[in-house]
């Protein structure tokens, strides 16, 4: 798999630079066609088939958005051998399939590598070198100085500008608290902790996210690796710490931007959510879960959600027509069908 030659055959369509503060790589799109095409999905189980990969090719994304469990490498005791293993066959899998297109990735538990796992996670450090080397992160990123992973850039396309950003909720976050009901619907796994001293993103990536939530842009997508609008259940979310989803949620409430969009994944379920904050800006979230680690289970509760959720294979995928001035967000099947579908507005 060798990304640079891509990046290579592909610079006349982008050129990266970074800016002054060295956070945020600049990404400008040379777009005739006035349509930019966005893929993402996660849980990409490296031992099992992946027939939606071809579906994914055909779409000839711009990018392509791996929002975490990208591999499945995660133990007990998050042994680095089963990481370092589950990288090697990927690779093979992706060369197999021709997946080759431009990525931006984040982890989530399974290519961290541990289970449900924070910043107990002692081989975190390990597991970060693997996944900076997996993806070929430049050796002047930012993410090869700093603990964690999160990151940003924005894409010019066109007159518009398109801020994404990605959260680390693994290196920083506390324990989270288990139920007190184990698979009671609600309550599967933990329950809320309202002890306000508990971090999801720790101290310095909340001070970062304050800085890119007051940066100007057109459109603002954020991605986080679990759910954050998503309530109805009792397993990985940020409703596991609502002291940080309502920190975060009146940070984009008193920003500029009207419209947020969140992707997630981690779920094995599919689902479009949607809040309406108390300044009466909208936050869509969009979760796309698995590309071939599905399984079946039963519907949940859908507070703030709009429609059905769907457990078989699926990826998402965003068109932006500069022209017309619309992001529209899928969800599709294994086969590429539309199984559901929202339109962002921007400011």
């Amino acid at each position: 798999m060798n990304f640079r030659m891509f990046i290579l055959i592909i610079l006349s369509f982008f050129l990266s630079n970074c800016s002054s503060n060295g956070t945020v790589k600049v990404k400008n799109l040379n777009n005739p066609s006035n349509q930019l095409q966005i893929g993402f999905g996660s849980c990409l189980d490296q031992s099992k088939p992946m027939p939606i990969l071809r579906s994914i090719v055909s779409e000839e994304f711009n990018l392509f958005l791996m929002l975490g469990d990208n591999i499945y490498g995660s133990s007990k005791k998050g042994e680095i051998k089963k990481i370092e293993s589950a990288y090697e066959i990927q690779a093979q899998n992706f060369k197999k399939f021709g997946f080759d297109m431009h990525f931006e990735a984040i982890w989530d538990d399974h290519d961290y590598g541990l289970n449900d796992g924070g910043k107990e996670y002692l081989l975190r450090e390990k597991s970060k070198e693997l996944f900076l080397e997996f993806w070929e992160i430049p050796k002047d990123d930012p993410r090869r100085s700093r603990k964690g992973l999160y990151h940003d850039f924005t894409i010019n396309s066109g007159s518009k500008k398109i801020q994404l950003i990605f959260l680390d909720t693994r290196t920083f976050r506390d324990k989270l608290k288990p139920t007190d009901s184990k698979g009671k619907p609600g309550k599967e796994r933990y329950i809320p902790n309202n002890d306000s001293s508990f971090t999801m993103l720790g101290f310095d990536q909340w001070q970062w996210l304050i800085k890119k939530l007051s940066e100007t842009t057109d459109y603002r997508i954020i991605i986080s690796s679990i759910q954050f609008v998503a309530v109805g259940h009792g397993w990985e979310s940020w409703k596991n710490l609502p002291h940080e989803r309502n920190k975060l949620i009146d940070l984009i409430d008193n920003s500029v931007i009207k419209n947020t969009l969140v992707l997630s994944g981690d779920r094995h379920r599919g689902g479009i959510y949607q809040l309406i904050t108390k300044n009466g800006n909208i936050i869509s979230e969009v979760t796309s879960s698995s590309l071939n680690a599905s399984f079946s289970n039963p519907e949940e509760a859908g507070p703030l959600r709009i429609g059905k959720t769907f457990v078989e294979e699926n990826y998402g995928a965003m068109y932006f027509n500069d022209k017309s001035d619309t992001l529209s967000v899928f969800l599709k099947n294994i086969i590429g069908e539309e199984l559901a579908s929202i339109k962002v507005g921007s400011l």
